[in-house]
């Protein structure tokens, strides 16, 4: 019997190594992703209107995925420029290390962009004892030279870790000022304790960009629809003699990935690896069971999403900007509504008395009688 597989045939001759990899490998351009990917695209295409990004969403969302398919469009596209030039890097990648003694790391960090754009000072032995001011500077000259687009942080919420709150600004202005000098867009990519560093000056609220890129939730109908989309599209992927039935236990995969594909992958990834070892066919619900995360873990994890997601479900009363603008009055009243109300009143009233007589008193038969 010949099998539709949607994963090359030869995969099944090739040991397990390779067929895992595949897997880990493999993509889709699900709903979610290609929103946030829209938006991100839109907002790097935009000149001069926004040099801070900020991309945010849960643990697992697929935030990294979509770094990637950001890099590859940018890479294709100034192609033959990058040809032409061999200096030229349109777009660059960094994972923000978290910090060792909880105080984020600036030096650790110039060291590694500079090193990603390859610059050749950093190879210099004494280069590790230059001052912080110096790799700053160097690293502008870095950013300059290879004629950066755009500079992405991966796990940017690392750039929070301080010991004050009061340098929490500073963070956001030392990448701002960077942004600014070079005229090079920065990607802060990273988990809901990145929304903290948002919004922390007017400048920063006028130069930045918020994109939320959001998990599937099973209230949704159109969310439903689509994460059961992306179950399916995963079993057919599974490199397997006999495809599995995952769509069966959706509502399962859903439980414990909480409706993000990154999670949902590599869960299916490790389930994979265990069935293989195993000598199985195919995939089953026990093997799904003994790799997905406890449920301590998932109350944990979705705890968190949920904190984040609620930070912004929030929406301050929208009065207390027209109160303070003078649109509004502490009553609720429009201002301004409320005078021109006052005076085309009194207008109308001076207007309504045109020819009429004042009241005042009369003689009786008024006057002379008529003969």
């Amino acid at each position: 019997m010949a099998h539709d597989y949607s994963f090359p045939q030869e995969l099944l001759t090739l040991p397990i190594a390779d067929r895992i990899s595949y897997f880990q490998q493999y993509t889709m351009a699900h709903p979610k992703l290609l929103i946030a990917a829209e938006k991100l695209k839109n907002a790097i295409d935009n000149p001069g209107f926004f040099s801070l990004i900020f991309l945010f969403g849960p643990t697992g969302v697929g935030k990294t995925t979509l770094l990637r398919r950001i890099t590859q469009r940018l890479l294709a596209s100034f192609h033959k420029e990058m040809e032409l030039d061999k200096g030229f890097i349109p777009i660059a990648n960094i994972e923000v290390a978290t910090p060792e003694f909880s105080n984020f790391d600036w030096k650790d960090f110039y060291l590694r962009a500079l090193g990603v754009l390859q610059d050749p000072c950093i190879q210099l032995p004494s280069y590790g004892r230059i001052t912080n001011l110096k790799l700053k500077t160097s690293l502008e000259a870095a950013l300059k030279h290879r004629r950066l687009k755009v500079f992405c942080l991966d796990e940017a919420q690392n750039l929070s870790k301080v010991a004050s709150g009061r340098k929490l600004r500073d963070q956001t202005d030392c990448i701002k000022s960077l942004a600014n000098l070079t005229q090079v867009k920065f990607v802060l990519a990273g988990t809901y304790d990145l929304l903290i560093l948002r919004n922390l000056s007017a400048q920063l609220c006028r130069r930045s960009l918020d994109i939320h890129f959001e998990r599937y939730k099973v209230e949704n109908e159109e969310d439903l629809k689509a994460f059961r989309g992306v179950v399916q599209t995963f079993q057919r992927h599974l490199p397997f003699e006999e495809e599995p039935d995952l769509l069966k236990y959706w509502d399962f995969c859903y439980e414990r990935s909480f409706g993000c594909v990154g999670i949902l992958k590599d869960w299916l990834s490790q389930a994979l690896a265990t069935a293989l070892l195993d000598g199985a066919k195919t995939l089953t619900l026990s093997h799904l069971k003994s790799s997905a995360y406890s449920h301590e873990q998932c109350m944990i994890i979705f705890n968190e999403t949920r904190l984040g997601e609620k930070q912004l479900e929030f929406t301050p009363d929208s009065s207390a900007l027209r109160i303070a603008l003078g649109l509004e009055s502490h009553h609720g009243s429009a201002t301004h509504s409320t005078s021109q109300t006052t005076n085309t009143t009194n207008t109308k009233s001076r207007r309504s008395t045109t020819g009429n007589t004042k009241p005042q008193r009369r003689p009786v038969g008024g006057g002379e009688n008529v003969g």
